[in-house]
């Protein structure tokens, strides 16, 4: 929210990195305070997840990919024009990219842990509600783990 009550800002109107993926993180983030300004409460944001290490990563699901790169205005149309001086991605291109992301501790609903689970400890909750566990059936096997791609499961000894 701004200086006034009920007046929000985001993208290009708060100083910060100009990207796509930046204006659309405010948006996110303006959307949830709107909301929560319309119902009359205040937006607590979840804590941050614990980002996963690459030692955690179950890499075996990723293959190498080079990055690629974007196309660049030469340095003389630079100088005589008002192009755009690093270009867009194609939509091709830029799924390829989209999928060079590893995830690092994020869900992306896989269904990895549902699938390998012998106990059945897993409960698949729907599309972006992603996973609970039982931990009545759970056997503590760690398959779940040691098979999520992305390191989103992280196993904890039981407190007797």
């Amino acid at each position: 929210m701004t200086g006034h009550p009920g007046i929000f800002a985001g993208g290009d109107m708060v100083p910060a990195e100009r990207t796509v993926t930046v204006a659309i993180g405010h948006g996110k983030q303006a959307s949830r305070h709107i909301d929560a300004w319309l119902a009359s409460r205040r937006h607590e944001p979840p804590p941050p997840h614990e980002l996963a290490t690459f030692d955690k990563l179950n890499t075996w699901y990723y293959s190498d990919a080079p990055k690629t790169v974007a196309p660049t205005l030469d340095l003389v149309r630079r100088q005589s024009t008002f192009d755009e001086v690093h270009g867009a991605l194609d939509e091709k291109t830029a799924g390829y990219e989209a999928r060079r992301c590893l995830s690092c501790g994020n869900c992306f609903e896989c269904d990895n842990c549902y699938g390998i689970c012998p106990d059945n400890a897993v409960i698949k909750l729907g599309p972006g509600q992603r996973y609970e566990f039982n931990y009545d059936y759970c056997k503590g096997c760690g398959l779940c783990v040691s098979e999520c791609p992305c390191g989103a499961i992280k196993q904890v000894p039981e407190e007797i």
